[in-house]
């Protein structure tokens, strides 16, 4: 029986030893994954730590385009009121121009009215000249 128990010591020994080689072989092999998990993990963060760089640049670059574009809004603005004024004062001006070019024609045409009469005097008196003279 007891050698019976030394190898059955044995055997549990060696067992056990195996188990240990087992263990230590899967802590191994756990290590390895794990540092490739790790590797992975770094090589993702440092993906996204890169996109979320670009895309944050582009956002800045947006709002970049978005104040230029407002700049350029503000002074289209300012060039429609400039011409909104220039408007009303063209139209003034026509007005003004219009109301001079009819007091004109009213000149012209009581003037017209007055060298009518003078020419009408003057034949009056040409031929009265030519009727005494003769």
């Amino acid at each position: 029986s007891s050698g019976i128990n030394a190898e059955y010591g044995g055997g549990e020994r060696s067992l056990l030893l195996e188990a240990d080689r087992a263990d230590d072989m899967a802590l191994d092999f756990t290590g390895y994954e794990s540092q490739q998990l790790v590797e992975s993990q770094d090589t993702y963060l440092q993906e996204r730590e890169k996109n979320i760089t670009q895309i944050y640049s582009k956002i800045e670059e947006l709002g970049q385009m978005m104040g230029r574009l407002s700049t350029m809004i503000s002074e289209q603005g300012e060039t429609i009121s400039l011409l909104d004024s220039n408007v009303t004062d063209i139209q003034m001006n026509v007005e003004a121009a219009h109301s001079e070019l009819l007091k004109y024609f009213q000149n012209i045409s009581s003037n017209r009215w007055l060298m009518f009469k003078v020419f009408g005097i003057l034949i009056l008196f040409f031929v009265i000249f030519v009727v005494f003279m003769t």
